[in-house]
């Protein structure tokens, strides 16, 4: 122990009444204390004169309960009428800023997001990959790249305007690999 133990854990000592790691601990610590020894002596001579001066028909364990039932009583009462606002809880705005920030982000990431390519008409070549073949179509004019018998087994697209295409013949299992470029 750092220090002398505490009134109360010597009177717990003294009847016996404190767990096993605070007995040790005390124990040990009245062992080499002669002023807490003293005192755990004279906790021990006022349990035996109480128990003498008792009446013999008392009940302990029963008075024990009346005593908890009354502690148990007590604190309820004290929790209805203990005040509903805390005071210790306040608005904190670093937390505000960090939710608002999440929420801009979050915004910003619906409104970025998109389901369906958008194709410009007119503003340029456009590459499109389509049921039959990669096409390359600018204003009136397109030029298609045909798949011939197969089904497109993966397909890429780049953000840089080039865009691919791998076809798997059924009959004979050839790979056919188109790649067109957009500059």
């Amino acid at each position: 122990m750092s220090g002398h133990p505490s009134e109360p854990q010597l009177a717990l000592f003294a009847g016996g009444e404190c767990g096993p790691l605070a007995r040790y601990r005390v124990g040990r610590h009245v062992r080499g204390c002669a002023r807490c020894a003293d005192e755990v002596n004279q906790f021990e001579d006022l349990r035996q004169e109480v128990a003498e001066i008792a009446p013999p028909d008392l009940d302990w364990e029963q008075l024990s309960l009346e005593m908890r039932a009354n502690i148990h009583v007590g604190l309820e009462a004290g929790q209805c009428i203990r005040p509903t606002h805390t005071p210790g809880l306040r608005w904190n705005p670093r937390f505000a800023v960090a939710c608002g920030s999440l929420l801009l982000l979050v915004a910003a990431g619906l409104a970025m997001r998109s389901s369906a390519p958008e194709v410009v008409k007119g503003a340029g070549p456009v590459i499109e990959s389509t049921g039959s073949g990669l096409e390359l179509r600018s204003g009136a004019n397109s030029m298609t790249i045909l798949n011939h018998h197969g089904a497109a087994a993966g397909q890429t697209v780049s953000s840089r305007g080039e865009i691919g295409a791998r076809y798997i013949d059924g009959e004979t299992g050839a790979v056919t690999i188109n790649n067109v470029y957009l500059e």
